[in-house]
């Protein structure tokens, strides 16, 4: 036992002196990683504000029917131009043709109803006017004029109502015509065609039915002027006004970089999982606007502001001291001196210097750390 204490002794022993000699030998823990530097330079500074959305046209309508019946003729596919007044859809017409003979058989009859009631009260005029002669005379009694009267007044009321009758016929013919008419559906705008709902063969429902609102047909919108609706946080909405510069960017073509304008902005925003955010509409203006389509997902930069000739900084240069002073690592015989310096706004790459670092000069952009000489290297050992 007394063996095995005396071994374990001179080994521990041994690491130590092993220490020793190392810590003594004057040598240098490994080099740190080599400094990062840049130049402070003068130039523009352009800050943005970013936001995502979605394509879409300037003005897109779905189009229905005044009309119902079976679809003759459909000619026109998805992504067809079409012009303003152009037959689209012809409807099976015989339906609604029966129904304007209907409506204008209905108007003469109405017409004939109030000719009548204007004869009706012509005569109980003349009648009246009669009765009161032989009351004057003593002939009749007041009840037989007062008989009188009254008919006359219920004459009256026939022909107003022969009237609203009247009206009410012409205006179920103008509808009839209508519908008649609505059974060559024609293109209310110059535009693109984006979907079809149905396809010839088809039987559609009137919007003037009670029981539907009527059968969508198609849906078509002007391309002409693209706009992307974004979706931007209340933190870059103050910097936000209309008439600013943006670019438009989106998944389906890489590397392609589309002008635009902001249009309008919304006065109120709205709050979306505890975040509030404001619409943004945003005109696209590059000459190739065409490439985009609607519906596409967008990645919207806005130019919020543009400062030129100021004092610039990799972001990465910008540092803060234990006692919570900011400023900048300039390069001085070699060795990185800590500068105050007061900065401003930042793009998220670039820095403005407002004052404290001349331009020209040197500066750290890689993490600052004190090196260690020989002399800190060593170590007294105490057994």
């Amino acid at each position: 036992m007394r063996k095995k204490i005396i071994i374990a002794f001179i080994a521990a022993a041994a690491v130590i002196a092993g220490i020793a000699v190392y810590a003594f030998s004057g040598k240098e823990t490994p080099e740190a990683e080599p400094l990062r530097t840049a130049k402070v330079t003068r130039g523009e500074l352009r800050l943005e504000a970013m936001a995502n959305g979605i394509i879409t046209p300037d003005v897109e309508v779905i189009v229905k029917s005044k009309a119902g019946g079976e679809i003759i003729d459909f000619p026109f596919n998805e992504g067809d131009v079409i012009k303003k007044g152009e037959v689209i859809v012809k409807l099976d017409p015989e339906t609604e043709e029966a129904r304007a003979k209907q409506a204008e058989a209905t108007l003469l009859m109405t017409e004939a109803r109030l000719e009548k009631a204007k004869i009706g009260r012509k005569d109980s005029e003349v009648k009246l006017g009669r009765q009161k002669k032989l009351f004057e005379d003593g002939i009749i009694s007041r009840q037989e004029l007062e008989d009188s009267e009254i008919g006359f007044q219920k004459a009256g009321t026939d022909v107003k109502l022969s009237q609203a009758e009247l009206m009410q016929s012409r205006e179920a013919l103008n509808e009839a015509n209508e519908r008649l008419a609505d059974t060559k559906i024609k293109a209310p705008f110059t535009g693109t065609i984006l979907k079809k709902f149905v396809d010839r063969g088809q039987v559609i429902s009137s919007t003037l039915s009670s029981a539907s609102e009527g059968t969508q047909i198609f849906s078509m919108a002007n391309l002409d002027n693209i706009f992307v609706t974004t979706h931007v946080d209340e933190v870059d909405i103050s910097r936000i006004a209309p008439g600013q510069a943006a670019i438009v960017k989106v998944d389906s073509l890489p590397g392609r970089e589309f002008t635009a304008t902001v249009e309008r902005v919304a006065p109120k925003g709205r709050t979306e999982m505890t975040v509030t955010i404001f619409d943004v509409v945003v005109r696209v203006t590059d000459k190739d606007k065409a490439l985009l389509k609607p519906g596409m997902t967008a990645d919207v930069n806005i130019t919020t502001s543009v400062k030129n000739d100021v004092l610039l900084v990799p972001r990465d240069a910008v540092k803060t001291r234990d006692d919570r002073k900011t400023g900048v690592y300039i390069l001085k015989a070699g060795a990185p001196e800590f500068v105050e310096a007061a900065f401003g706004d930042t793009d998220g790459e670039r820095t403005e210097v407002k004052s404290g670092v001349a331009e020209g000069a040197e500066v750290v952009t890689s993490s600052v750390a004190p090196k260690m000489n020989n002399k800190n290297s060593k170590r007294r050992l105490f057994f």
